[in-house]
């Protein structure tokens, strides 16, 4: 006979394994229905959402959108003061033209052949334009020893100054400035260096450098904007800005460098602007110096024999100095100038003191122009067999007869390096 107390056991514990299962059953369960509830519920809550962002079009109204040619809600551009760095185009900065097929009320003018397709409009971006990156132009690395002894180079020198001499009092009929320094001898001499003369844009060399000074020292940045307006090129000057739309941006550099690469008038004007104007130039030009103040009357005879007497004028002298003024900065801080060395190679060798150096030699040159008082000048930084700062202002009936005196001033230079380099 089987013991009572196991048959007991046994039952009870199938009882508690059936129990255990059914409560399994019944969770497994009531997890199901919640986790049907949960989806159902989200499905429903992402129907309403879809619904009310894409509602049915055969009942809802079309939408009501802004016209993009509205602009009374956009804020006028202060660009005289105010960095532009992005240069999307925009609807407040653009002028659309519309095309002359086009009639006073918009609609297409009459074609022949029944074309009604509407007519193109001419958008213009007045937004500075993306210069991208421009290859720098670099300095020699070295240059090459004179093959001449100390006492034949003197003699040369001697001779230079001699020549120099004599060509510029054989022509008579012309006024003339001249000055030479030599940068890695510091030879320098000069004759009538310190006459004053009009000097046309051969002065932006020393105010944008002034202007790059203060960049240097964190009193401005060169990614202001500012927008042109015809009050930037009153008159005659000579200006490639101004032959632009009205209101188009340039960043400061790129004025700087259309304004020594050009010569440009709307440019400089501009950057008189932006460096508080000429009462806060001049007084900075005048400390840079050392002969014929900008700012103070001159009293001289032009090569006609007439007399003058006027403000801005400088000399051969002090524009051979800003020169060299700006050899040195570029040397000792070259990142920071390397835009204005860059422009001044772009005028390339072609004119001016330059023009009879060898095809590939560096020339760095300013030329200045003033008709009214038939005054040609230029200064250049010329890297040769030597580095070299040469600057010639004449006054003559010509300006080409003014450039031929320019040229040949440069070969008597030249002629003296190449001797000490044969």
């Amino acid at each position: 006979m089987k013991n009572p107390k196991s048959n007991y056991i046994g039952e009870a514990r199938r009882i508690r394994r059936n129990r255990l299962i059914i409560n399994g059953i019944i969770a497994g369960s009531v997890l199901l229905i919640v986790g049907f509830i949960v989806f159902f519920s989200y499905i429903i809550g992402l129907k309403k959402k879809i619904d009310k962002k894409y509602p049915d079009t055969t009942t809802a109204g079309p939408p009501t959108l802004q016209s993009t040619s509205d602009t009374s809600e956009i804020e006028p551009d202060d660009s005289s003061t105010t960095a532009v760095t992005d240069t999307t185009p925009d609807p407040a900065l653009t002028e659309t033209t519309p095309d002359p097929n086009t009639s006073s009320e918009g609609d297409p003018t009459a074609d022949p052949t029944g074309d009604t397709t509407e007519p193109a409009e001419t958008t213009i971006n007045l937004l500075p334009d993306d210069w991208g990156e421009r290859e720098p132009v670099l300095f020699p690395e070295k240059y090459p020893l004179q093959t001449v002894t100390h006492a034949e180079r003197d003699q040369s020198y001697s001779n230079l100054k001699h020549a120099v001499k004599k060509y510029i009092e054989e022509h008579s009929e012309a006024r003339v400035g001249f000055y030479y320094i030599n940068l890695s001898t510091s030879e320098a001499f000069g004759y009538n260096e310190v006459a004053p003369f009009v000097v046309g844009s051969s002065i932006d060399l020393p105010i944008v450098m002034m202007l790059y000074d203060d960049v240097k020292a964190g009193k401005i940045s060169l990614q202001t904007a500012m927008a042109y307006s015809s009050a930037y090129a009153p008159g005659a000057a000579a200006s490639g800005i101004a032959a632009g739309p009205e209101g188009k941006q340039y960043f400061l550099d790129q004025l700087a460098y259309i304004a020594l690469r050009d010569g440009d008038a709307a440019a400089m004007n501009m950057i008189f602007e932006r460096m508080g104007g000429l009462e806060e130039i001049l007084p900075r030009l005048s400390e840079m110096t050392l002969a014929v103040d900008f700012a103070t009357i001159q009293n001289y005879v032009d090569f006609r024999g007439t007399q003058q007497s006027g403000i801005y004028r400088s000399s051969a002298y002090d524009l051979a100095s800003y020169a060299e003024m700006l050899y040195w900065r570029y040397m000792s801080y070259p990142n920071e100038y390397q835009d204005l060395i860059d422009a001044l190679a772009e005028k390339g060798a072609g004119t001016g003191v330059g023009r009879y150096f060898p095809t590939g030699t560096l020339v760095l040159h300013r030329p200045g122009s003033n008709t009214d008082y038939c005054s040609e000048s230029d200064v250049a930084i010329i890297l040769s067999s030597e580095p070299v700062i040469i600057c010639v202002t004449v006054e003559a009936a010509t300006p080409e007869a003014a450039r031929e005196i320019q040229s040949a001033l440069g070969a008597l230079v030249y002629n003296f390096i190449s001797y000490c380099h044969t």
